[in-house]
Protein backbone atom coordinates (compact mmCIF):
# COMPACT_ATOMS: atom_id res chain seq x y z
CA UNK A 1 0.00 0.00 0.00
CA UNK A 2 1.32 3.33 -1.38
CA UNK A 3 1.34 6.44 1.04
CA UNK A 4 1.43 10.00 -0.14
CA UNK A 5 2.07 12.03 2.77
CA UNK A 6 1.30 16.19 3.72
CA UNK A 7 3.37 18.42 5.60
CA UNK A 8 3.24 18.75 9.67
CA UNK A 9 0.57 21.34 10.59
CA UNK A 10 0.59 22.56 14.27
CA UNK A 11 -2.47 22.70 17.02
CA UNK A 12 -3.91 22.19 20.57
CA UNK A 13 -5.53 19.77 20.74
CA UNK A 14 -7.46 20.96 23.49
CA UNK A 15 -7.01 24.73 22.86
CA UNK A 16 -9.73 25.94 25.51
CA UNK A 17 -7.00 25.28 28.50
CA UNK A 18 -5.01 28.00 27.28
CA UNK A 19 -7.61 30.51 28.46
CA UNK A 20 -6.38 29.13 32.54
CA UNK A 21 -4.24 31.74 32.55
CA UNK A 22 -5.95 34.98 31.47
CA UNK A 23 -8.93 33.53 34.24
CA UNK A 24 -6.57 32.85 37.30
CA UNK A 25 -4.86 36.22 36.22
CA UNK A 26 -8.40 37.90 36.53
CA UNK A 27 -9.78 36.16 39.72
CA UNK A 28 -6.20 37.09 41.46
CA UNK A 29 -6.82 40.60 40.24
CA UNK A 30 -10.62 40.41 41.53
CA UNK A 31 -9.73 39.21 45.21
CA UNK A 32 -7.03 41.63 45.47
CA UNK A 33 -9.40 44.29 44.68
CA UNK A 34 -11.97 43.09 47.12
CA UNK A 35 -9.41 42.44 49.88
CA UNK A 36 -8.37 46.37 49.91
CA UNK A 37 -10.57 47.38 52.69
CA UNK A 38 -12.30 49.89 50.04
CA UNK A 39 -15.37 47.67 49.37
CA UNK A 40 -18.77 48.15 51.03
CA UNK A 41 -22.29 47.51 50.12
CA UNK A 42 -24.84 49.14 52.08
CA UNK A 43 -27.67 47.36 52.54
CA UNK A 44 -31.26 48.22 53.74
CA UNK A 45 -31.00 48.97 57.79
CA UNK A 46 -26.96 47.89 57.81
CA UNK A 47 -23.87 48.39 56.62
CA UNK A 48 -21.70 45.47 55.39
CA UNK A 49 -18.03 45.31 54.83
CA UNK A 50 -16.45 42.93 52.63
CA UNK A 51 -13.36 43.54 54.19
CA UNK A 52 -13.55 42.99 58.08
CA UNK A 53 -10.23 41.62 59.39
CA UNK A 54 -9.50 39.73 62.85
CA UNK A 55 -6.50 40.28 63.88
CA UNK A 56 -4.11 37.40 65.87
CA UNK A 57 -3.75 38.46 69.76
CA UNK A 58 0.52 38.84 68.81
CA UNK A 59 -0.31 40.57 65.53
CA UNK A 60 2.27 43.47 66.01
CA UNK A 61 4.85 41.26 67.02
CA UNK A 62 4.18 39.07 63.83
CA UNK A 63 3.66 41.91 61.50
CA UNK A 64 7.32 43.60 62.85
CA UNK A 65 8.78 39.97 61.39
CA UNK A 66 7.02 39.70 58.32
CA UNK A 67 7.99 43.97 57.70
CA UNK A 68 11.52 42.27 58.57
CA UNK A 69 11.46 39.65 55.61
CA UNK A 70 9.75 41.78 53.52
CA UNK A 71 12.78 44.50 54.20
CA UNK A 72 15.70 42.19 53.46
CA UNK A 73 14.28 40.71 50.11
CA UNK A 74 15.00 42.80 46.99
CA UNK A 75 12.68 44.15 44.98
CA UNK A 76 13.43 42.40 42.23
CA UNK A 77 13.75 39.00 43.26
CA UNK A 78 10.48 39.34 44.58
CA UNK A 79 9.26 40.42 40.85
CA UNK A 80 11.23 37.10 39.67
CA UNK A 81 9.79 35.08 41.68
CA UNK A 82 6.40 35.83 40.84
CA UNK A 83 7.20 35.97 36.79
CA UNK A 84 8.40 32.48 37.49
CA UNK A 85 5.39 31.81 39.12
CA UNK A 86 2.95 32.99 36.80
CA UNK A 87 5.50 31.18 33.96
CA UNK A 88 5.09 27.87 36.03
CA UNK A 89 0.90 28.50 35.71
CA UNK A 90 1.67 29.28 32.02
CA UNK A 91 3.48 26.31 30.99
CA UNK A 92 1.17 24.01 33.03
CA UNK A 93 -1.54 24.98 31.23
CA UNK A 94 0.08 25.10 27.61
CA UNK A 95 0.53 20.80 28.43
CA UNK A 96 -2.76 20.87 29.51
CA UNK A 97 -4.05 21.89 25.86
CA UNK A 98 -2.00 19.08 24.33
CA UNK A 99 0.01 20.79 21.97
CA UNK A 100 1.02 18.52 19.15
CA UNK A 101 2.24 17.86 15.25
CA UNK A 102 -0.55 16.63 12.88
CA UNK A 103 -0.11 14.46 9.40
CA UNK A 104 -2.55 13.18 7.16
CA UNK A 105 -0.84 10.21 5.04
CA UNK A 106 -3.17 9.10 2.04
CA UNK A 107 -3.31 5.14 1.35
CA UNK A 108 -3.25 4.12 -1.98
CA UNK A 109 -5.70 1.20 -1.62
CA UNK A 110 -3.81 -2.21 -2.90
CA UNK A 111 -5.85 -2.60 -6.11
CA UNK A 112 -4.28 -2.48 -9.20
CA UNK A 113 -4.72 -2.52 -12.54
CA UNK A 114 -3.64 -4.38 -15.28
CA UNK A 115 -2.67 -2.99 -18.76
CA UNK A 116 -1.54 -4.91 -21.84
CA UNK A 117 -0.46 -2.68 -25.10
CA UNK A 118 -0.82 -3.69 -28.12
CA UNK A 119 1.98 -2.19 -30.51
CA UNK A 120 1.90 -2.73 -34.21
CA UNK A 121 5.12 -3.04 -35.56
CA UNK A 122 4.67 -4.07 -39.29
CA UNK A 123 5.42 -2.16 -42.50
CA UNK A 124 2.96 0.37 -42.56
CA UNK A 125 4.42 2.03 -39.11
CA UNK A 126 7.11 3.40 -41.39
CA UNK A 127 5.23 5.80 -43.18
CA UNK A 128 5.42 9.64 -42.37
CA UNK A 129 2.30 10.92 -42.05
CA UNK A 130 2.94 13.04 -39.05
CA UNK A 131 4.68 16.35 -38.88
CA UNK A 132 6.50 17.06 -35.54
CA UNK A 133 8.15 20.85 -35.57
CA UNK A 134 7.14 21.49 -39.28
CA UNK A 135 9.32 17.81 -40.51
CA UNK A 136 7.72 14.07 -41.21
CA UNK A 137 7.91 11.48 -38.84
CA UNK A 138 7.07 8.31 -39.10
CA UNK A 139 3.98 6.61 -36.97
CA UNK A 140 6.34 4.60 -35.07
CA UNK A 141 8.33 7.44 -33.63
CA UNK A 142 5.34 9.03 -32.40
CA UNK A 143 3.75 5.95 -31.30
CA UNK A 144 6.90 5.36 -29.53
CA UNK A 145 7.34 8.56 -27.72
CA UNK A 146 3.97 9.48 -26.37
CA UNK A 147 3.27 5.73 -24.81
CA UNK A 148 6.75 6.03 -22.90
CA UNK A 149 5.37 9.39 -21.50
CA UNK A 150 2.04 7.38 -20.56
CA UNK A 151 3.87 4.60 -18.79
CA UNK A 152 5.92 6.93 -16.46
CA UNK A 153 2.16 8.36 -15.19
CA UNK A 154 0.73 4.66 -14.28
CA UNK A 155 2.48 3.81 -10.72
CA UNK A 156 1.63 0.86 -9.01
CA UNK A 157 0.33 -0.57 -12.07
CA UNK A 158 0.95 -3.72 -14.00
CA UNK A 159 1.64 -3.14 -17.60
CA UNK A 160 2.58 -5.46 -20.43
CA UNK A 161 3.92 -4.86 -23.96
CA UNK A 162 2.71 -7.16 -26.73
CA UNK A 163 4.37 -6.36 -30.36
CA UNK A 164 3.29 -7.38 -33.79
CA UNK A 165 3.31 -8.06 -37.38
CA UNK A 166 3.63 -11.60 -39.13
CA UNK A 167 4.36 -12.61 -35.46
CA UNK A 168 3.15 -11.84 -32.43
CA UNK A 169 5.83 -11.52 -29.32
CA UNK A 170 5.60 -10.52 -25.79
CA UNK A 171 8.30 -7.94 -25.57
CA UNK A 172 7.39 -7.02 -21.45
CA UNK A 173 4.95 -9.53 -19.62
CA UNK A 174 2.89 -8.01 -16.92
CA UNK A 175 5.20 -6.27 -14.20
CA UNK A 176 5.60 -3.32 -12.15
CA UNK A 177 9.21 -2.58 -13.41
CA UNK A 178 8.26 0.38 -15.65
CA UNK A 179 11.67 1.42 -16.48
CA UNK A 180 12.18 -1.97 -17.76
CA UNK A 181 8.66 -1.56 -19.83
CA UNK A 182 10.38 1.66 -21.62
CA UNK A 183 14.27 0.54 -22.20
CA UNK A 184 12.19 -2.60 -23.74
CA UNK A 185 10.02 0.11 -25.43
CA UNK A 186 12.91 2.18 -26.62
CA UNK A 187 13.98 -0.95 -29.05
CA UNK A 188 11.09 -1.42 -30.72
CA UNK A 189 11.54 -0.99 -34.48
CA UNK A 190 9.20 -1.41 -37.24
CA UNK A 191 9.38 -4.39 -39.05
CA UNK A 192 10.61 -6.10 -35.45
CA UNK A 193 8.09 -8.97 -35.67
CA UNK A 194 7.41 -8.86 -39.48
CA UNK A 195 5.95 -6.92 -42.72
CA UNK A 196 1.89 -7.77 -42.78
CA UNK A 197 -0.63 -7.45 -39.82
CA UNK A 198 -1.67 -10.61 -37.67
CA UNK A 199 -3.99 -8.75 -35.86
CA UNK A 200 -6.48 -10.76 -34.90
CA UNK A 201 -3.52 -13.39 -33.48
CA UNK A 202 -1.95 -10.26 -31.36
CA UNK A 203 -5.40 -9.73 -29.81
CA UNK A 204 -5.46 -13.53 -28.97
CA UNK A 205 -2.41 -13.14 -27.49
CA UNK A 206 -2.97 -9.73 -25.43
CA UNK A 207 -6.21 -11.97 -23.79
CA UNK A 208 -4.33 -14.64 -22.77
CA UNK A 209 -1.33 -11.73 -21.28
CA UNK A 210 -4.18 -10.04 -19.46
CA UNK A 211 -5.29 -12.95 -17.86
CA UNK A 212 -2.33 -14.35 -16.43
CA UNK A 213 -2.56 -12.37 -12.88
CA UNK A 214 -6.31 -12.89 -12.57
CA UNK A 215 -7.01 -9.12 -11.60
CA UNK A 216 -10.18 -8.05 -12.16
CA UNK A 217 -9.15 -4.56 -13.47
CA UNK A 218 -7.72 -5.30 -16.67
CA UNK A 219 -7.55 -3.55 -20.14
CA UNK A 220 -6.13 -3.36 -23.44
CA UNK A 221 -4.71 -0.57 -25.86
CA UNK A 222 -4.27 -1.06 -29.34
CA UNK A 223 -1.74 1.41 -31.11
CA UNK A 224 -2.26 0.58 -35.12
CA UNK A 225 -3.34 1.63 -38.25
CA UNK A 226 -5.43 -1.81 -39.06
CA UNK A 227 -3.68 -1.96 -42.59
CA UNK A 228 -2.62 -5.00 -44.50
CA UNK A 229 -4.30 -7.50 -42.17
CA UNK A 230 -3.51 -11.38 -42.09
CA UNK A 231 -3.00 -13.74 -39.61
CA UNK A 232 -5.03 -17.11 -38.38
CA UNK A 233 -6.83 -15.98 -36.30
CA UNK A 234 -9.96 -13.35 -37.55
CA UNK A 235 -10.05 -10.03 -35.74
CA UNK A 236 -13.99 -10.55 -34.99
CA UNK A 237 -13.08 -13.63 -33.14
CA UNK A 238 -10.64 -12.18 -31.19
CA UNK A 239 -12.46 -9.48 -30.39
CA UNK A 240 -15.48 -11.51 -28.90
CA UNK A 241 -12.41 -13.57 -27.23
CA UNK A 242 -12.02 -10.29 -25.00
CA UNK A 243 -15.53 -9.71 -24.46
CA UNK A 244 -16.22 -12.85 -23.09
CA UNK A 245 -13.00 -12.34 -20.70
CA UNK A 246 -14.52 -9.18 -19.60
CA UNK A 247 -11.82 -7.11 -21.13
CA UNK A 248 -12.48 -3.65 -22.92
CA UNK A 249 -10.24 -2.82 -26.03
CA UNK A 250 -9.24 0.45 -26.79
CA UNK A 251 -7.93 1.35 -30.08
CA UNK A 252 -6.02 4.36 -30.79
CA UNK A 253 -5.81 4.71 -34.59
CA UNK A 254 -1.74 5.69 -36.12
CA UNK A 255 -1.53 7.37 -39.43
CA UNK A 256 -3.57 9.86 -41.42
CA UNK A 257 -7.54 9.27 -42.56
CA UNK A 258 -6.98 9.74 -45.87
CA UNK A 259 -4.56 9.53 -48.91
CA UNK A 260 -3.66 13.24 -48.61
CA UNK A 261 -1.24 13.02 -45.90
CA UNK A 262 0.93 10.46 -48.54
CA UNK A 263 4.44 10.94 -48.84
CA UNK A 264 5.23 10.24 -52.33
CA UNK A 265 9.16 9.92 -51.85
CA UNK A 266 8.90 6.89 -49.78
CA UNK A 267 9.32 4.46 -52.71
CA UNK A 268 8.60 0.81 -52.40
CA UNK A 269 6.14 1.23 -50.01
CA UNK A 270 2.17 1.62 -51.04
CA UNK A 271 0.82 4.59 -48.53
CA UNK A 272 -2.32 3.29 -46.76
CA UNK A 273 -4.30 5.57 -44.02
CA UNK A 274 -5.17 3.93 -40.86
CA UNK A 275 -8.91 1.68 -41.17
CA UNK A 276 -10.82 3.53 -39.07
CA UNK A 277 -13.57 1.54 -39.07
CA UNK A 278 -12.38 -1.01 -38.41
CA UNK A 279 -10.79 -0.01 -35.53
CA UNK A 280 -14.19 1.78 -34.46
CA UNK A 281 -15.90 -1.57 -34.41
CA UNK A 282 -13.42 -3.29 -32.44
CA UNK A 283 -13.82 -1.19 -29.61
CA UNK A 284 -17.63 -0.86 -29.65
CA UNK A 285 -17.91 -4.47 -29.90
CA UNK A 286 -15.38 -4.99 -26.45
CA UNK A 287 -16.89 -2.27 -24.24
CA UNK A 288 -13.99 0.26 -24.93
CA UNK A 289 -13.51 3.37 -27.08
CA UNK A 290 -11.86 4.85 -30.45
CA UNK A 291 -9.80 7.40 -30.73
CA UNK A 292 -7.36 8.86 -33.66
CA UNK A 293 -3.79 10.17 -33.24
CA UNK A 294 -4.18 12.84 -35.57
CA UNK A 295 -0.71 14.50 -33.79
CA UNK A 296 0.99 14.32 -30.50
CA UNK A 297 -1.63 16.70 -28.70
CA UNK A 298 -4.24 14.40 -29.79
CA UNK A 299 -2.89 11.13 -29.15
CA UNK A 300 -1.84 12.11 -25.62
CA UNK A 301 -5.20 13.37 -25.49
CA UNK A 302 -6.51 10.23 -25.69
CA UNK A 303 -3.92 8.56 -23.85
CA UNK A 304 -5.01 10.38 -20.72
CA UNK A 305 -8.82 9.80 -21.30
CA UNK A 306 -7.99 6.00 -21.50
CA UNK A 307 -6.13 6.41 -17.98
CA UNK A 308 -9.31 8.20 -16.40
CA UNK A 309 -11.77 5.84 -17.83
CA UNK A 310 -9.85 2.89 -16.43
CA UNK A 311 -8.73 4.91 -12.92
CA UNK A 312 -9.50 3.09 -9.74
CA UNK A 313 -12.69 2.44 -8.67
CA UNK A 314 -11.82 2.63 -4.80
CA UNK A 315 -11.01 6.02 -3.40
CA UNK A 316 -7.65 6.56 -0.88
CA UNK A 317 -8.30 6.26 2.54
CA UNK A 318 -6.88 8.79 5.04
CA UNK A 319 -4.69 8.18 8.20
CA UNK A 320 -3.63 10.45 10.54
CA UNK A 321 -1.04 10.67 12.64
CA UNK A 322 -0.42 12.40 15.81
CA UNK A 323 2.60 13.07 17.52
CA UNK A 324 2.58 14.63 21.15
CA UNK A 325 4.45 17.12 22.33
CA UNK A 326 3.14 18.20 26.18
CA UNK A 327 6.09 16.46 27.73
CA UNK A 328 8.21 19.22 26.22
CA UNK A 329 6.01 22.03 28.45
CA UNK A 330 5.63 19.77 31.45
CA UNK A 331 9.57 19.11 31.37
CA UNK A 332 10.02 23.08 31.71
CA UNK A 333 7.52 24.02 34.47
CA UNK A 334 8.87 21.35 36.22
CA UNK A 335 12.63 23.09 35.99
CA UNK A 336 10.83 26.44 36.89
CA UNK A 337 9.50 24.89 39.77
CA UNK A 338 12.60 23.36 41.16
CA UNK A 339 13.83 26.74 40.56
CA UNK A 340 11.02 28.67 42.70
CA UNK A 341 11.98 26.23 45.91
CA UNK A 342 15.68 27.09 45.11
CA UNK A 343 14.95 31.06 45.50
CA UNK A 344 12.54 30.21 48.46
CA UNK A 345 15.80 28.54 50.17
CA UNK A 346 18.02 31.05 49.32
CA UNK A 347 15.61 33.36 51.00
CA UNK A 348 15.31 31.11 54.04
CA UNK A 349 19.48 31.10 54.55
CA UNK A 350 19.58 34.57 54.03
CA UNK A 351 17.11 35.24 56.97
Amino acid sequence: MSLAEQDWQFQFAQWYWLWLPAILLLVFLIIKWLGSGRVQWQLPGALVSLHRPYYHPDYDLLKIIADKKMAAEPGYFKRMRVLLVWLFISLCCIALARPEWIRQQWQQPDQYRDIVFVVDTSVSMMQRDYLLEGERVDRMTLLKGVLARFITQLRGDNISIVVYADSVYTLVPLTRDHELAKTMLARVKTGLAGRTSALGNALAQAVHEAQQSGNQQRVLVLFTDATRLTGEINVDVATEMARQAGLRIYTVAIGARTYEASEKQVAGLIYAPADIHKLEAIASHSGGKFYWAGDTRTLGAAIKDIEQAESRKDKPQVQTLRQPLYHWPLLLALILFSLIQLLNLRQKAQL
